[in-house]
């Protein structure tokens, strides 16, 4: 017992320096700070833009189309702009990115001048459009800052930061609707991608990429240089870990927007009212942040990761399942927490591994293929759940759509662990 004791202490000290070594890295904890300020001034605007486009659509129709909008150039850009952020890998096109930004963000001040809702499809279609070359642009940048052996903790305190954003951006974002009106929410979510220009302008040390060629990671997979450009998306793809987590992720996210559009009905059948959608997000993002610190305090260099990875993405998709079946709200709400916990924890472990399995001159286009999959996913599955509701119900909806994501889950798991068994496949740090 005081052995395990013992144990589970020295665990402990090891995560928290970690996270200590991250944040004492200069470059990246000013990246993660001005992009937590950035997520806060983007969820300031989309409910500012929600409540402009309900009034000149004349109802939800116009809060449809605006989030329509919002889809259309992540999936016709993201693939493009990973190819754009791995050619250009230096701090100069991140720089760029956030200026643009925040030109193209203080610009819907322009809607309490000129209320109309094609403006405003407009300047979100091109706020969108850039935004596609910002995400993975950022990520390089993080990836360049942290050292590789806290990138996993990086990554944890940066999706840490994405969920507190969304409990902070909506509440401060309707205290100063309330107060001052939509052309100050816009104006402060122009100034917070200002921030992140302001981080990326100051680097303590030479970003990867500037000195003209990208530097490769560490894994027993990477070859830095010129010609890993020539891969592309179809070389990515031909790799069976990536090919088969994208998949997952794509079958995930169908199924967690599917949720989502099922929020209120299971709200009201638990007899919490429509109100109780927002205690549903407090459970998701409770178990969204504990996932992001437990995954960040590992390493997850090896392909054993894969285990705990697929584990994870199988029972998030049980989890799922089983909200669409409760007839408790305790069990509803510990599955969601289940959900969100094991959502995070994937992301993180699996975009740290790929960290340190792929040259550091296709994270880009990794990071753009993550986020196609994630786009495609939600789109389908926003549109899919309901429909599927009105045939079979909640509980065989959820079910029905979590069965493929958890048989593939489970043969991601396996990956994970016939490397553990087969040094051959572990990394050349594992084997040294």
């Amino acid at each position: 017992m005081a052995r395990n004791l013992a144990a589970a202490a020295r665990s402990i000290r090891v995560s928290y320096d970690r996270y200590r070594q991250v944040l004492a890295e200069r470059d990246a904890a000013l990246l993660l700070g001005s992009g937590f300020a950035s997520e806060i001034g983007d969820w300031l605007s989309t409910i500012a833009l929600m409540t402009i486009s309900f009034r000149l659509g004349e109802g939800a129709l116009g809060v449809g189309g605006f989030l329509a909008v919002r889809m259309v150039p992540r999936l016709l850009f993201q693939g493009p702009a990973g190819t754009l952020g791995d050619r250009w890998p230096g701090r100069q096109l991140l720089l760029w990115t956030q200026l643009f930004l925040a030109l193209i963000a203080s610009s819907f001040a322009l809607l309490t001048l000129y209320p109309s809702l094609w403006l405003l499809y407009l300047l979100v279609f091109l706020l969108e459009t850039v935004s596609t070359v910002a995400r993975p642009a950022f990520m390089v940048q993080l990836q360049a800052a942290a050292h590789p052996e806290w990138r996993s903790a990086a990554n944890g305190l940066l999706f840490v930061g994405m969920t507190t954003a969304q409990f902070i951006g909506p509440l401060l974002g309707a205290l100063l609707l309330a107060i001052t009106g939509t052309a100050a929410v816009f104006l402060v979510n122009g100034l917070t991608f200002l921030c992140v220009a302001f981080a990326i302008s100051r680097p303590r040390r030479p970003v990867t990429g500037e000195a003209g060629n990208a530097a490769a990671s560490d894994g027993d997979d990477a070859a830095g240089g010129e010609g890993v450009l020539t891969i592309g998306y179809g070389g990515l793809l031909k790799r069976a870990d990536l090919n088969l987590y994208t998949v997952i992720s794509l079958s995930l996210s169908l199924l967690v927007q599917a949720t989502i559009a099922l929020f209120v009905v299971r709200a009201v059948v638990l007899g919490l009212g429509e109100s109780g959608v927002g205690v549903f997000y407090a459970a998701v993002a409770a178990g969204s942040i504990v996932g992001s610190v437990v995954a960040g305090a590992g390493s997850h260099r090896e392909q054993s990761t894969l285990f705990p990875v697929g584990l994870a993405m199988g029972l998030c998709a049980v989890s799922l399942a089983l909200f669409g079946a409760a007839s408790s709200i305790g069990v509803a709400l510990i599955a969601l927490t289940v959900a969100g916990f094991t959502t995070n924890f994937h992301e993180v472990a699996a975009i740290s591994y790929f960290q340190h399995r792929l040259p550091a001159s296709l994270f880009g286009r990794f990071f753009s293929l993550f986020l196609i999959a994630l786009s495609a996913g939600g789109l389908i599955g926003a549109l899919l759940g309901p429909t599927l509701e009105r045939e079979i119900g909640v509980a065989g909806t959820l079910s029905s759509l979590a069965v493929p994501g958890l048989i593939l889950s489970l043969l991601l798991a396996a990956v994970g662990v016939r490397a553990r068994f087969h040094p051959a496949l572990r990394t050349s740090r594992d084997t040294e």
